[in-house]
């Protein structure tokens, strides 16, 4: 672990007279300390499933900073409280994908070169973490910032199954509002599609392939085929579009009928993916779905990552809007935890672009990643602002 660097800085912070390269409004984020918090963050492998290192580090930076933290496997939360008030999260994740081929830069040297820095979970989602892991290092020496509550959520296995992100509700309950840290470039997202996975099953009876002329069976491969024929490139549940999401959409993805050449197949699956965006559920699709495709059993497999939507004129979206000067939130097709804060009213916004996620040579440019810090800094305390006009 390289945390040395790390922890000098949170031991000796600059004073007001010694902040240069701090920029930012009444909290001061040192750009500095987020460069080496990234480093150090990317330079600790933590493909999803095997985060415990790197949890490990970033539990020790905020025990340090005398900070309240609870581990949940390999996944954390920090709170911050000064008094009654809003409950803030922010949220992103520690784990990574696979590094897989084709890089031409080391994935774990995590050195700054010329103003970037390359690694495997640079972009996607580290530096979200690094930047929103400041903002609270430097919100708990500055307790007159605060009116409320901040958690800070560092999510495991947000690449997989999102279990890390369900443990943290679990342990902490919904938040009022929150942010979660992905790239996006500093757009402020409001609307984000859901997953549902579908699986739609034709049966048959099986015989050997040598007595088709004379033994009695069907052939679950050919009535699959005599109806996946019929179908159009993709499905939409019946409604207009989303304004900010476009079209939910129904893709069959993958085919699998028979194991052996000798012998006619008794069964036949298909799984289709489904984008939904708001107001679609899985129980829509499974409809389309059932009456595009009479003779099989269709059935949803999976519709945890359900559809995400804040109102336009929320004010924690506005405030957002006015901290990342932009003048209208967007909507993402990409998944996050966010789909798992149902009733929450949350955006997603963070340094780095979404196109490099998950790619050879994944990077993130060290302006990207100090206006993602001072974005933070300047949105906490709008967004306890903004939770406040909504409570009674």
């Amino acid at each position: 672990m390289r945390s040395t660097e790390s922890e000098q800085i949170i031991k000796d912070p600059p004073g007001p007279q010694e902040n240069v390269g701090c920029k930012g409004g009444s909290l001061m984020i040192c750009s500095d300390s987020v460069l080496l918090l990234l480093r150090d963050l990317v330079a600790i492998p933590s493909v999803s499933g095997d985060e415990g290192r790197v949890a490990d580090f970033v539990v020790a930076l905020l025990e340090h900073a005398r900070i309240d933290v609870q581990r949940l496997g390999h996944s954390l939360v920090a709170r911050l409280a000064r008094g009654a008030g809003p409950r803030f999260l922010l949220v992103s994740h520690l784990d990574t994908v696979p590094v897989g081929e084709g890089w031409t830069h080391d994935p774990y040297a995590a050195r700054w070169q010329h103003g970037r820095l390359y690694g495997r979970g640079a972009n996607d989602a580290k530096a979200s973490a690094a930047a929103m892991l400041a903002t609270v290092l430097e919100l708990a020496r500055r307790p007159g910032e605060l009116a409320g509550e901040v958690w800070l959520a560092l999510n495991a296995q947000e690449e997989t199954d999102n279990s890390g992100m369900r443990a943290v509700l679990a342990a902490t309950g919904l938040p009022d509002g929150a942010v979660c840290g992905e790239p996006t470039g500093l757009e402020v997202v409001r609307a984000q599609a859901g997953l549902a996975i579908l699986k739609a099953e034709w049966r048959g009876r099986a015989c050997h392939a040598a007595h088709v002329a004379k033994a009695e069976h069907e052939n679950a491969l050919l009535a699959a085929a005599a109806e996946l024929a019929r179908l159009p490139r993709w499905l939409t549940p019946p409604g207009p579009p989303h304004a900010l999401l476009g079209p939910s959409t129904i893709a069959p993805t993958v085919f699998q009928a028979g194991k052996r050449h000798n012998v006619v197949p008794d069964r036949a699956e298909l799984v289709l993916d489904c984008r939904l965006a708001p107001p679609h559920t899985a129980a829509d699709a499974r409809r389309v779905v059932a009456e595009r495709l009479p003779a099989a059993e269709v059935s949803i497999v999976s519709e945890r990552l359900t559809p995400f939507e804040t109102a336009e004129d929320h004010p924690l979206v506005r405030a957002a809007l006015a901290c990342a000067g932009r003048a209208r939130a967007l909507g993402s097709l990409t998944l996050s935890d966010m789909a798992l804060l149902a009733g929450v009213s949350a955006v997603k916004c963070g340094p780095g672009e979404t196109s490099r996620s998950h790619t050879p040579d994944e990077f993130v440019l060290a302006s990207e990643l100090e206006a993602g810090a001072q974005f933070y800094a300047r949105f906490v305390p709008a967004a306890l602002a903004a939770l406040k006009e909504q409570q009674p």
